[in-house]
């Protein structure tokens, strides 16, 4: 072992280490004032515990805590699990996508499948009509398609009946009055039912107006006694009549309009039927002031005689059907509240409904009641032929609206021109896209009181014409009237107000609107002569 090198201390001068003897001795020994500080500083140190390159750091037995240290790993902590929770909604997501496409695609594919199934079959019956079918004894088996649609209506798809009409607590959200105005007017709706010999034709429901002298007045949709295949009334159909007591009466066509698809039923009765006129109101319809609202369709179902309720909204927009009087709501009705009222929260009878499969269409009161008066005096209604196709101005789209604003246009008051027919293109200095807010001099806000003035117009001519004893044939060549449009043309950057005259020959109109309603496609199954099978289908077009 080698020895040891020993190295003395310096020494410190006797004279330096006296000199720094008070010295010494005041950091060895605290004040008074000082001891509770130091004794204070410990224990701080005790409990914030050894900082970075501090000797607790290095001791093992120090128990003390770095809080700075912990802080900063909670921190980091925090955004692990939130970087953790991110990546788990995203992947969440991305797996939700995956299954609905895949989803997707196996829908599609049985769809293809379906429809190429179907096209085979059709393929099939076209060639023959009697199929050979090995099932023990052999039978003959035919098949019988009734409401065929024309070549070119696409594919067939399975018929799904469209019976919703409200729920049992369509009303309960509402105040007591309302639901009371329902019930009082509900004992005013009836259910139709039309048949050809023993096939029944429609089923829709109705609303007596009024009750005179043993018969009662029922208002519904032509809908009830219309052709399935043509625009055409049925010959002398027999209509069932369902009352609210669950009584059955036979009812018989008292006047039909197409162009309105509008009927009046009457019945006769020998014990009071109640009845409710329609309301005279149009400023109802004004959407130019108030858009928001609500609404109660009614109907009533023939058997077993109940009545059916679904609220909703006017809503500001067209209808997909031609006629351009009809206006809108959210209520959401079946085939079965075709020609049933449509009631305002008020008790008043604002419209008759028609169907569509997402909206309901309806005719409003001022047009039905200037139905009743024309069918009361000249037992038809009569329209001028103008030749205008015209829509309510609120109803077109934002960017046509913004194009009109430009041009100096402060209210949506009015009709928009939307076609003129051929024959009256040259004869008006009116053309598409014009606003028309006057009709001889008088205001209007939407197309509904523009056909409501048109018809007023007509039936004072009509009335003036019976005092003279003149025919009431008016499709002659010479002017019968004069209609004068206040118009507002918007062509290129210029705008300005003009008076147009549209001179009228012909009150019958010479097209009828279209008013859609698609029926399903029955195929029957027969063994023998007997009805073995039924199967119901819709075409692509009509869904």
């Amino acid at each position: 072992m080698a020895d040891t090198e020993y190295h003395e201390p310096p020494r410190v001068p006797q004279s330096s280490l006296c000199a720094n003897d008070h010295e010494t001795a005041s950091l060895s020994q605290p004040s008074v004032d000082e001891a509770p500080r130091s004794q204070e500083m410990v224990q701080r140190s005790t409990n914030e515990g050894p900082s970075s390159g501090h000797p607790a750091e290095q001791n093992p037995n120090n128990r003390t805590y770095n809080l700075r240290g912990q802080g900063r790993r909670m921190r980091l902590e925090r955004i692990e699990n939130k970087r953790l929770r991110d990546e788990k909604v995203l992947r969440e997501a991305e797996e939700r996508v995956e299954r609905v496409l895949k989803n997707k695609a196996i829908f599609d594919a049985k769809s293809e499948a379906w429809k190429e199934q179907q096209r085979k079959e059709r393929l099939a019956k076209q060639e023959s009509g009697i199929y050979d079918i090995d099932k023990g004894d052999s039978e003959l088996f035919t098949w019988e398609v009734v409401n065929e649609p024309p070549e070119g209506s696409g594919d067939w798809l399975p018929y799904e009946s469209d019976d919703e009409f409200g729920t049992e607590f369509e009303l309960k959200h509402m105040s007591w009055s309302v639901e009371k105005f329902t019930l009082d007017l509900a004992q005013c709706t009836v259910g139709l039912e039309s048949f050809i010999g023993d096939k029944t034709l429609f089923s829709c429901s109705g609303t007596i107006v009024e009750f005179a002298e043993g018969t009662g007045y029922i208002v519904t949709s032509a809908s009830l006694i219309r052709c399935p295949d043509k625009d055409e009334i049925v010959g002398e159909p027999k209509i069932n009549v369902w009352l609210p007591n669950g009584h059955t009466l036979e009812g018989s066509v008292l006047n039909v309009d197409l162009y309105y698809n509008f009927c009046l039923i009457k019945v006769p009765c020998d014990f009071n039927l109640p009845s409710r006129s329609f309301s005279t109101d149009i400023g109802f319809f004004n959407f130019y002031e108030n858009r928001a609202r609500d609404v109660v369709a009614i109907g009533r179902m023939c058997e077993p005689w109940t009545f059916k309720v679904a609220s909703g909204k006017l809503i500001p927009k067209r209808s997909r059907f031609d006629c351009d009087e009809l206006l809108v709501s959210s209520c959401k009705i079946s085939k079965r509240g075709v020609g049933g009222p449509l009631m305002g929260l008020d008790g008043n009878m604002i419209g008759m409904n028609f169907y569509d499969k997402k909206e309901t269409p309806f005719l409003p009161s001022c047009i039905v009641l200037k139905c009743l008066q024309h069918f009361r005096s000249f037992g038809k209604v009569v329209r001028p032929l103008h030749g205008l196709r015209v829509k309510t101005l609120y109803e077109a789209e934002l960017s046509v609206l913004e194009e009109k604003m430009q041009h100096g246009l402060s209210e949506m008051s009015g009709v928009i021109v939307e076609k003129l027919e051929e024959s009256f293109a040259e004869l008006s200095e009116i053309k598409v896209g014009d606003i028309i807010t006057h009709l001889d001099g008088r205001p209007f806000s939407n197309a509904a009181e523009l056909g409501g003035m048109l018809l007023d117009t007509c039936g004072k001519l009509m009335q003036d014409r019976q005092k003279l004893n003149l025919s009431d044939d008016c499709n002659q060549t010479s002017p019968v009237m004069s209609l004068k449009f206040h118009v507002r043309t918007c062509r290129g950057q210029k705008s300005k107000f003009t008076t147009e005259t549209i001179n009228i020959n012909k009150f019958s109109p010479s097209r009828l609107d279209r008013w859609p309603l698609p029926r399903p496609i029955i195929v029957r199954q027969y063994a023998h002569g007997k009805v073995v099978d039924v199967r119901r289908y819709i075409t692509a077009s009509d869904v």
